[in-house]
């Protein structure tokens, strides 16, 4: 594996939709770079400005890039092979989103009084009152957008055509917390406020037609997930379990406890010096069958989940035991392996087109796993760079690496064996 320089002070940075460059902000400065190979990195765009950057978003269309100035009351939009293109919103914001057209961009306003659908094309603006949260479909045509009315939380279906009204249904949440599509726009998932256990799945056209609520008066989900190709959906709640639903039949079909059985795989890491180099070298070992985990009693409940590309694999990471990811196979609905790390989990990611899993834990390494080996890769700095995160590029030719105020770029070779 290639690595790029060290970019230091970095609060943000992102791949373009298309792979093809890197948006990297320290706040108050926004440079952009062509990521297709790690000695050609060049600037090619500079935007210098005295205030403070709170949002960057990219068009989906990878041509332009919305910058969000709150203190200022502004958003400022710009052109990635157009220095000199600009344009400018001035409103209260909040939060802002790129509209799948990539031509209209949605503005939150300051305290979620208004969203406003800016079009940069003819300039006209659309309003809607008393926003929480919006999202698109896939297939670009709708948007649903939760909204409070009279104290209670209903969402609203609208075609991002003309931004009429389809369906105006009640959401049947105390305080919706997220809002997500299915692979396939047949379902929109509503999750409530984690004081909450309720997972409501509505029909775009025809409403509510699944209330998902096992405990009442529970601790309610952490984490949700539609999968990414398949009529399935994980939950991860303040327990031990990962309950699935199948969307076909709205049913629950099964709970996952995070319980090591004698069959499953489990890889611990382990260090050791070695006698040549006088390096720390990290290798995976294989445990014996049957071996048990420090579990911790004052935190529970799953925190992350991630499906891979092709929905075979589920990887999550339990808090009862930080230094795990359980790695979950779809097929025969059971425990596959256990990743059992020095440090706390941070975060994981999938390969976008493998079935490769990709763990950081905040030390100065990246651990790989895939159905046939468990790897780890140190990083070639002589400061110390310690991951906390992972975003591989839609290509797969390139991943963002992220230390708490430093960013580097990392270039996967053919010989790597993850």
């Amino acid at each position: 594996m290639n690595f790029s320089e060290i970019f230091p002070g970095v609060i943000f940075a992102q791949f373009a939709p298309n792979s093809k460059y890197i948006v990297l902000s320290n706040g108050t400065r926004v440079i952009v770079k062509e990521s297709d190979q790690l000695q050609s990195i060049n600037f090619t765009h500079s935007q210098i400005n005295d205030a403070q950057i709170q949002q960057i978003e990219i068009s989906p269309n990878s041509e332009l890039i919305a910058l969000s100035y709150p203190k200022k009351g502004y958003v400022e939009i710009r052109k990635i092979d157009e220095i000199n293109w600009c344009a400018r919103i001035d409103d209260s914001v909040e939060t802002i989103q790129w509209c799948p057209d990539s031509i209209q961009l949605a503005v939150i306003s300051e305290f979620q009084i208004k969203a406003s659908i800016y079009n940069l094309n003819n300039k006209n603006v659309t309003h809607f009152k008393n926003p929480k949260q919006i999202s698109f479909s896939h297939n670009g045509r709708f948007m649903v957008m939760s909204e409070r009315k009279d104290a209670k939380d209903f969402i609203g279906i609208y075609s991002v055509r003309d931004w009429k009204l389809l369906n105006y249904q009640p959401s049947d949440t105390l305080d919706t917390a997220l809002l997500q599509w299915s692979h396939n726009d047949s379902f929109i998932g509503v999750q409530d406020t984690e004081l909450n256990f309720r997972l409501n799945l509505h029909c775009p056209c025809q409403g509510l037609q699944m209330k998902f609520e096992p405990y009442s008066y529970s601790l309610g989900i952490k984490v949700s997930r539609f999968a990414n190709q398949s009529d399935l959906m994980a939950v991860g709640a303040n327990d031990e379990k990962l309950r699935i639903i199948n969307l076909l039949t709205l049913k629950q079909i099964t709970e996952l406890e995070h319980k090591i059985t004698k069959d499953v795989l489990i890889y611990k890491e382990e260090e050791y010096s070695d006698q040549y180099s006088q390096r720390v070298v990290t290798k995976f070992t294989q445990m014996e069958q049957g071996c048990k985990i420090n579990i911790s009693k004052n935190q529970n409940g799953i925190s992350l989940l991630e499906w891979s590309y092709k929905d075979d694999y589920i990887a999550t990471k339990f808090d009862g035991m930080q230094n795990c990811v359980f790695i979950w196979d779809m097929e025969l609905l059971t425990l596959k392996a256990i990743m059992v790390q020095i440090l706390p989990v941070k975060s994981f990611t999938w390969s976008k087109n493998s079935t490769t899993l990709t763990v950081c834990t905040g030390s100065s390494k990246i651990f790989f796993w895939n159905p046939t080996c468990t790897s780890a890769c140190d990083m070639p700095f002589d400061k110390n760079f310690h991951v906390v995160k992972i975003d591989w590029s839609t290509d797969q030719k390139s991943m963002l690496l992220f230390d708490k105020s430093d960013v580097v770029v990392a270039y996967p070779t053919l010989d790597d064996s993850f």
